[in-house]
């Protein structure tokens, strides 16, 4: 017996969980470090084809076509989570990314340049439906309480499944695109199947009091069909989540071409287990960073410090490149960013929507996390097209420094955001009665 008893004392070092949540908190985990392992298997080969088949300098065309089919789903999809049912919606979600996978596998062999821009467009909205759609389920399952003990124990999955997907490309050199995207697939399909546990779990929690009483209260405050995007915008506290999303991926847009546009003129010959290799250390870093500093950062100090840290990390590396202009610099200012964004500002923003409504964590979260991000890719495509202009007058030296530059600047605003956001996340909280963890009080 003392064994047991040893191994809950491990446990409770590392989350505080009672017995009736642990095992849908471990299917929780098990879920998001599928669909992250199943996402970074297919994320070389998209880097790869930017390199080969789009070309990096068309690459902002690729991000302007994604953002405006990015609109029109979330459009859609808005419309959609209002008058379908839950289950039906995950379910189906899941369905249509699997035959996807499989539909592209099929055509990979030969991918013409067509194949490689729609490819490049469905993948990106991919990595922020699978991860937007399974935080507003988690923060529609666990009660707020709950969340603010949980959700960074279930955000291990997050950054472990990064680095298992990495692994498994660089594990696996010598298999065909295609066959990747297949396991990709069956990956996939285990995650629906945890899905469905989840969903199970859900509707029987529905009916506990606390869940109960806290579902009636939160219908107060919806309404049955919404624009979703009129609720952002209408919001000051959604708005401004809006605006860090936007500030964001503009940031990270850019910095991505830039490492890119580095590994263009670096010549390499194996681009995909180079970038396999990044994206493995990148998510390796990710782990120390959620496993050491996430939950501490959010007990301690709470969202306002934690999302502090990834506008920093870019005003610094963006300062060390302005002196030092190297693929090694990109490489490990883009290393330390994503890092950042994978792990503690991730688990962090998905944080920010426990004081929110039902409806606001399906509809207002899905626009933040798809037509926001992609309509901050659409403007950092803008800045990448006048880059790429520059640099054919000024040289490549002065025209990327420019685009770190602007960088700077978006970083500094972004800040002071943040800080904003950490104000009302607090007021929020405190006002649904929302109880903060023991060393924040």
């Amino acid at each position: 017996m003392a064994e047991p008893a040893e191994s809950k004392s491990l446990l409770k070092r590392i989350v505080d969980v009672r017995k009736s949540e642990l095992a849908p908190a471990l299917v929780s985990q098990l879920w998001i470090f599928l669909a992250m392992t199943a996402y970074y298997i297919i994320k070389p080969i998209r880097s790869v084809i930017v390199q080969d088949l789009i070309k990096v300098a068309n690459k902002p065309y690729a991000l302007i076509a994604t953002t405006i089919f990015v609109a029109l789903f979330a459009y859609g999809y808005g419309r959609i989570t209002a008058i379908v049912e839950r289950k039906k919606l995950i379910i189906g979600t899941y369905l249509v990314f699997i035959g996807c996978i499989c539909g592209f596998a099929a055509v990979m062999n030969e991918p013409s340049v067509v194949t490689g821009y729609i490819f490049f467009v469905w993948v990106s909205t991919f990595s922020v439906m699978i991860v937007s759609q399974f935080w507003a389920l988690a923060a529609d399952v666990w009660t707020k309480e709950e969340g603010v003990r949980l959700f960074s124990f279930i955000g291990y999955g997050t950054v472990a499944g990064g680095f298992s997907g990495t692994y498994v490309t660089k594990l696996l050199p010598k298999l065909e695109n295609w066959q990747f995207l297949l396991v990709s697939a069956g990956i996939l399909g285990v995650c629906f199947l945890c899905s469905i546990y989840i969903l199970t779990f859900a509707a029987k929690k529905a009916d506990a009091p606390a869940a109960a009483k806290e579902s009636t209260a939160a219908k107060k405050d919806e309404k049955p069909a919404v624009n979703a995007l009129a609720m952002v915008l209408t919001s000051p506290y959604l708005r401004l989540i809006a605006v860090m999303t936007l500030l964001l991926n503009i940031v990270n847009t850019n910095n991505e071409w830039l490492f890119d546009k580095m590994i263009e003129l670096a010549h390499l010959e194996d681009k995909r287990s180079y970038y396999a290799d990044f994206y493995l250390w990148q998510n390796i870093l990710a782990a120390v960073i959620q496993f050491g500093i996430t939950g501490f950062v959010q007990r301690k100090f709470g969202a306002r410090v934690a999302l502090c840290f990834l506008p920093i990390i870019g005003m610094i590396g963006g300062g060390v490149f302005m002196i030092l202009p190297t693929l090694f610099v990109v490489r490990a200012l883009k290393t330390a960013e994503n890092a950042t964004d994978y792990s503690i500002q991730s688990n962090t923003r998905e944080f920010l929507y426990l004081p929110t409504t039902k409806l606001e964590k399906y509809a207002a979260k899905n626009v933040n996390e798809t037509f926001v991000v992609r309509a901050g890719d659409l403007l950092a495509a803008g800045f990448i097209l006048l880059v790429a202009f520059l640099v054919t007058r000024l040289g490549e030296g002065i025209g990327l420094k420019i685009l770190v530059g602007a960088n700077l600047a978006f970083a500094a605003i972004w800040i002071v955001v943040v800080l904003r956001i950490g104000s009302l996340n607090k007021e929020l909280m405190e006002e649904r009665h929302i109880e903060a963890p023991p060393e924040a009080k």
